[in-house]
Protein backbone atom coordinates (compact mmCIF):
# COMPACT_ATOMS: atom_id res chain seq x y z
CA UNK A 1 0.00 0.00 0.00
CA UNK A 2 1.21 3.43 -0.67
CA UNK A 3 1.73 6.64 1.33
CA UNK A 4 0.82 8.83 -1.50
CA UNK A 5 -1.71 11.57 -0.93
CA UNK A 6 -1.72 11.29 3.26
CA UNK A 7 -0.41 13.81 5.06
CA UNK A 8 1.00 12.56 8.41
CA UNK A 9 1.30 14.88 11.77
CA UNK A 10 2.71 14.76 14.96
CA UNK A 11 1.36 14.36 18.00
CA UNK A 12 2.67 16.13 21.23
CA UNK A 13 2.68 15.18 25.08
CA UNK A 14 0.97 17.95 26.24
CA UNK A 15 -3.05 18.74 25.96
CA UNK A 16 -4.18 21.40 23.31
CA UNK A 17 -4.90 24.80 25.40
CA UNK A 18 -8.12 25.58 25.56
CA UNK A 19 -9.40 28.59 22.97
CA UNK A 20 -9.68 32.06 24.59
CA UNK A 21 -13.20 32.82 25.38
CA UNK A 22 -14.70 36.38 25.38
CA UNK A 23 -14.74 38.14 28.09
CA UNK A 24 -17.55 38.07 30.05
CA UNK A 25 -18.91 41.83 30.77
CA UNK A 26 -19.05 43.30 34.06
CA UNK A 27 -22.22 43.50 35.61
CA UNK A 28 -23.27 47.03 35.78
CA UNK A 29 -24.50 48.64 38.98
CA UNK A 30 -27.33 50.77 38.29
CA UNK A 31 -26.76 54.28 38.87
CA UNK A 32 -28.45 56.38 41.63
CA UNK A 33 -30.97 57.40 38.92
CA UNK A 34 -32.86 54.04 38.02
CA UNK A 35 -33.57 53.33 41.74
CA UNK A 36 -35.74 56.23 41.87
CA UNK A 37 -39.37 56.23 41.57
CA UNK A 38 -42.04 57.65 40.11
CA UNK A 39 -45.26 57.14 42.47
CA UNK A 40 -48.51 59.04 41.52
CA UNK A 41 -51.48 59.38 43.83
CA UNK A 42 -54.97 59.88 42.74
CA UNK A 43 -58.16 60.42 45.16
CA UNK A 44 -61.76 60.96 43.44
CA UNK A 45 -63.42 62.91 45.81
CA UNK A 46 -66.28 63.41 44.00
CA UNK A 47 -66.71 59.51 43.30
CA UNK A 48 -66.59 58.71 47.09
CA UNK A 49 -69.51 61.67 47.93
CA UNK A 50 -71.91 60.65 45.65
CA UNK A 51 -70.90 57.34 45.86
CA UNK A 52 -70.83 56.01 42.41
CA UNK A 53 -68.98 53.03 42.68
CA UNK A 54 -66.45 54.49 40.15
CA UNK A 55 -62.75 53.67 40.89
CA UNK A 56 -62.14 56.62 43.46
CA UNK A 57 -58.05 56.06 44.40
CA UNK A 58 -55.27 55.73 41.97
CA UNK A 59 -52.21 55.14 43.38
CA UNK A 60 -48.91 54.01 41.30
CA UNK A 61 -45.24 53.64 42.10
CA UNK A 62 -42.70 52.28 38.72
CA UNK A 63 -39.65 52.63 38.45
CA UNK A 64 -38.05 56.06 37.06
CA UNK A 65 -37.04 54.61 33.51
CA UNK A 66 -40.76 53.22 33.01
CA UNK A 67 -42.19 57.03 33.66
CA UNK A 68 -43.88 57.48 30.36
CA UNK A 69 -45.56 53.54 30.19
CA UNK A 70 -46.64 54.04 33.58
CA UNK A 71 -48.54 56.84 33.43
CA UNK A 72 -50.13 55.82 30.29
CA UNK A 73 -51.35 53.30 33.24
CA UNK A 74 -53.38 55.63 34.86
CA UNK A 75 -57.50 55.63 34.08
CA UNK A 76 -58.14 57.96 31.14
CA UNK A 77 -59.61 61.27 32.56
CA UNK A 78 -57.63 60.66 36.24
CA UNK A 79 -55.02 63.18 35.43
CA UNK A 80 -56.97 65.90 34.31
CA UNK A 81 -55.11 68.60 32.54
CA UNK A 82 -52.34 67.35 33.68
CA UNK A 83 -49.69 66.82 30.93
CA UNK A 84 -47.79 63.64 31.35
CA UNK A 85 -45.45 64.40 28.75
CA UNK A 86 -43.88 66.76 30.63
CA UNK A 87 -44.07 65.00 34.31
CA UNK A 88 -41.79 62.62 31.86
CA UNK A 89 -39.57 65.57 30.86
CA UNK A 90 -38.86 67.29 34.52
CA UNK A 91 -38.13 63.43 35.24
CA UNK A 92 -35.67 62.90 32.18
CA UNK A 93 -34.20 66.35 33.58
CA UNK A 94 -33.46 65.01 36.90
CA UNK A 95 -36.47 66.30 39.17
CA UNK A 96 -36.73 64.53 42.25
CA UNK A 97 -39.11 65.50 45.14
CA UNK A 98 -42.70 66.22 44.83
CA UNK A 99 -43.48 67.37 40.89
CA UNK A 100 -47.14 68.02 41.50
CA UNK A 101 -49.55 68.20 44.46
CA UNK A 102 -52.93 69.45 43.22
CA UNK A 103 -55.65 69.63 45.70
CA UNK A 104 -58.87 70.79 44.72
CA UNK A 105 -62.65 70.06 45.52
CA UNK A 106 -63.27 66.79 43.99
CA UNK A 107 -59.88 65.36 43.61
CA UNK A 108 -56.44 65.44 45.04
CA UNK A 109 -53.54 64.61 42.81
CA UNK A 110 -49.98 63.57 43.92
CA UNK A 111 -47.00 62.99 41.84
CA UNK A 112 -43.89 62.83 43.13
CA UNK A 113 -40.04 60.97 42.60
CA UNK A 114 -38.67 59.33 45.50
Amino acid sequence: MSDEGLETFEVSGGPEPEPERPARPERRVAPMAEKRYLCVTIVDHNAIIEQTGEESYVHLRIPVALAEAGLKMVPPGKLGTIDAGLIVEMIEEGATGELINLTEEKKTISIRVE
